[in-house]
């Protein structure tokens, strides 16, 4: 138990939390805090103190309490009515306000708080910055996992929180790829994961998230040796299981998508079934239900597409032409007048790149920026083509500058976590003469005038490569599928991973 004084101090300042402020009584949401894993680390090892604190609009500053890791629900701090409240919880070798050590961290999705009402909220403490497989809310000793295992899929973040996850083929010893035509939705609340709806075979495909909360499916390899292309997209309302299926004009896979802020969709580049250019650039307009073609083909393969802060500017990140160049310019589109419009001559690049990532690094109150991370300097690794180790930011349509210097490798997975920063996840390296996948994984964090610092996170237990990361609503990221070919063998990484960066202030 924590010692009087502290308990009289807590009891204290619940009574004066407690004290209606203009005729408004607060509220203690009742909390169940998970602090078991299915393995790895255990979250309270070693953990003396924890600090419940709670953020979001309206609150005069965040409201903290410090109990002993024997924690009582009445340390959790009562709230006024109000929204979108987080509630955080961390813990600590060492009493906090003594040089304590953080070594675990949780938070909630944001909940609201109605008058009189004390809302039940559920924390999942994990241990900063260890990759450990998902567990089950209802069993935190036991590990969820995914009913098939993917690479090449997509992993999509529903507007409540869950991610779909969809197609993708199954990694077999023996180097055959079957494709899998299923999908399943992974719940963070409680750490499960659920049958979704059948999408039709497809790997290395795109699904596009539209402002109305459906997802636009579309392309893909529909097997492989030899490649079939699947010529179908799909309109997916996941929540309710609703499908409907199209027909674009033109059939592609390992191509690239971006939604702008109206909810049309780009596809771009990609490769036909006999492995030539796709140069033709679709687009999809969800309000009507009809494709749209540009009158600018786009003669490279390999590419990341960005979207702009304004919403509706498309711009095209790297790729190799028909000749095997790496590609600097960047070339921009805008939906205009029912059709898919290039406009004028944009930036380029210092250094050509295919395979590269994009992520907005920064809040937008930060002047956030697009970081543009990995990549290979030309077509072909295993005939001498590096991976890209620097990093650049583009700032505008006719701006490029310097970015952090990160770890070298293409086909990484990266994503924007909800403070800002960006955490780049597994990718694949050269050495020997091939290439293999890596396990690395970095945690880039902006600052006002001057470089990202970037931090090294631990190593993911399995290297992987065409696997997806998402952040979920707690701040984690969990990372699903992908190959490891780092040994010469191909294995399936069957596990879905999550981890907790480390906080930013």
């Amino acid at each position: 138990m924590a010692p009087r004084f502290l308990r009289s101090t807590l009891l204290a300042a619940a009574l004066a939390s407690l004290t209606p402020a203009c005729g408004v009584k607060e509220v203690r949401p009742s909390l169940d805090l998970l602090t078991a894993s299915c393995a790895g680390t255990q979250p309270l090892a070693g953990v003396t103190h924890l600090r419940f604190r709670v953020t979001g609009p309206g609150l005069d500053g965040p409201r903290e309490r410090v109990s002993t890791v024997q924690w009582a629900p009445e340390d959790v701090p009562a709230l006024p009515p109000g929204s979108a409240r987080v509630l955080e919880v961390r813990a600590y070798a060492g009493a906090p306000d003594q040089g304590g050590r953080l070594v675990s961290l949780g938070r909630t999705a944001p909940f609201d708080v109605a008058e009189g009402q004390a809302p039940r909220v559920r924390v999942f403490l994990r241990r900063l910055g260890e990759f450990v497989p998902v567990n089950l809310a209802s069993d935190p000793r036991t590990c969820a996992l995914p009913a098939e295992a993917r690479a090449a899929h997509t992993a999509t973040t529903l507007p409540d929180g869950r991610v779909w996850l969809a197609g993708g083929y199954r990694p077999q010893p023996d180097g055959t790829r079957p494709v899998s035509r299923t999908s399943e939705v992974f719940n963070p609340a409680d750490g499960t994961f659920s049958a979704g709806p059948e999408v039709g075979a497809r790997a290395f495909h795109t699904a596009s998230l539209l402002p109305d909360g459906r997802v636009f499916v579309a392309g893909g390899a529909e097997s492989f040796a030899p490649v079939s292309l699947q010529p179908t997209a799909r309109l997916v309302d996941v929540a309710t299981g609703g499908v409907s299926e199209l027909t674009p004009k033109v059939a592609r896979y390992q191509h690239a998508a971006a939604v702008d802020a109206e909810g049309h969709v780009a596809l771009v580049s990609g490769r036909a079934a006999d492995g030539g250019t796709v140069s033709e650039l679709e687009g999809f307009d969800a309000t009507t239900g009809l494709f749209v073609s540009s009158g600018t083909p786009l003669h490279r393969t390999d590419v990341a597409l960005a979207v702009r802060p304004d919403g509706m500017d498309i711009q095209v990140v790297g790729g190799v032409d028909p000749l095997k160049k790496a590609e600097t310019d960047v070339p921009a589109f805008r939906f205009q007048n029912g059709s898919l419009g290039a406009l004028p001559a944009g930036t380029a690049l210092r250094i050509g790149r295919q395979g590269a990532a994009v992520a907005m690094l920064g809040r937008a109150d930060e002047s956030p920026a697009l970081l543009v991370m990995g990549g290979f300097d030309g077509a072909e690794p295993e005939q001498g083509a590096r991976p890209v180790g620097a990093s650049e930011f583009l700032d505008g349509v006719n701006s490029v500058r310097d970015g952090p210097a990160l770890m070298p490798r293409g086909n990484l997975c990266a994503v924007t976590l909800t403070d800002g920063r960006v955490v780049a996840l597994g990718g694949r390296g050269t050495g020997f003469g091939t290439t293999y996948a890596v396990p690395w994984a970095e945690l880039i964090t902006p600052h006002a005038g001057a470089q990202p610092t970037v931090l090294g996170l631990p190593l993911m237990p399995q290297p992987r490569v065409w696997h997806t990361c998402s952040a979920l609503p707690d701040g984690s990221v969990l990372v699903v599928g992908g190959v490891d070919d780092s040994t010469g063998e191909i294995r399936a990484n069957t596990e879905a991973l999550v981890v907790m960066p480390p906080p930013r202030d």
